[in-house]
């Protein structure tokens, strides 16, 4: 009769119209059970978020098995609690869309100790989430510019994505001045001058500029390796190597599902293992289907009804 698994991660209505709220004088599970066998639904409510008359706050979740009538209203066959009141937390976030599970998922983290979490959201909605359990991507960049160009996207994205399961963002965000260190360089070069390197005491000139003068250093990666070859004809005296790869691989905090972008990547998304590379100018598209594919499809991560 009921063919969701209660313990399955993230269990998420995929329309808030599946669920309805209901006050009801009491939340003991079996007074829920029966209050809701048998009584009529409209044909759309899957799930009844009840809450306690004189003290709204307190909430349970509980699931409507349907006879599979086309009945505009028809009574529930069976009902079953979900989610205890014990197990559940009722928030109010205006800016919460309930249709973006990672939205969800950011407030389910304000409550770790509760199963369940429901949100009254933009345009008043309710819905919930149900065993939160985000897939944790760690972001990985270098700065400047600042702000982080690809965390921003990522945030942009997730602020939007209604067909990613819930993500939970970790930023590890690199600035690539931090990098010069002992022997302070004479001269230094960056890529461009738009990136905005500084660095008080240093001469700092820019290869997008292709200065006659090329410095002693190239604060870069190897692309900025190989215009340097084609402008000047030689390998720069030294090299400090900022290419997220690098920081990646010698980082050991870094863990997990791993994004991040490069500049050897013209487009599209490059996968090795649990890391995908985006292009150092990646549009948002790619970022979407970089998490995407982080994510995974059909893998237990997301159970939407």
């Amino acid at each position: 009769m009921f063919d969701l698994d209660p313990a399955s991660p993230n269990i998420m209505p995929s329309r808030y119209h599946q669920v309805s709220v209901a006050a009801v004088p009491s939340l003991a599970p079996d007074d829920l059970v029966a209050r809701f066998t048998g009584r009529e639904a409209y044909f759309r409510t899957r799930f009844v978020v009840a809450r306690l008359d004189g003290d709204p706050g307190r909430c349970a979740l509980v699931e409507l098995a349907r006879d599979g009538s086309d009945e505009l209203f028809s009574p529930a066959a069976a009902a079953r609690v979900l989610a205890s009141a014990e197990d559940c937390a009722y928030m109010k976030d205006d800016d919460a869309d309930l249709g973006i599970a990672s939205h969800l998922a950011r407030l389910a983290r304000r409550c770790p100790d509760r199963r369940c979490v429901v949100v009254e959201g933009r345009y008043r909605h309710v819905s919930f989430l149900l065993n939160a359990a985000p897939v944790q991507i760690t972001v990985v960049d270098v700065v400047p510019p600042e702000p982080s160009k690809l965390a921003d996207q990522v945030a942009r994205v997730l602020d939007f994505a209604e067909n990613l399961p819930p993500i939970a963002v970790q930023e590890r965000i690199v600035d690539s001045r931090a990098l010069v260190t002992e022997p302070v360089p004479e001269g230094l070069i960056v890529p461009c001058r738009g990136g905005g390197v500084d660095i008080e005491g240093v001469t700092v000139s820019h290869l997008d500029e292709r200065p006659s003068f090329a410095g002693s250093t190239l604060l870069g990666c190897e692309r900025s390796q190989q215009i340097h070859r084609w402008f000047y004809g030689t390998e720069p005296a030294r090299t400090i190597d900022w290419c997220p790869r690098r920081l990646i691989g010698a980082d050991e905090s870094v863990d997990g599902l791993v994004l991040s972008r490069c500049c050897m990547l013209d487009e599209g998304l490059e996968q090795e293992a649990r890391t995908v590379m985006v292009p150092w100018g990646a549009t948002l598209i790619e970022v979407h289907e970089g998490l995407r594919t982080l994510a995974g499809s059909g893998d237990g991560t997301w159970t939407r009804t």
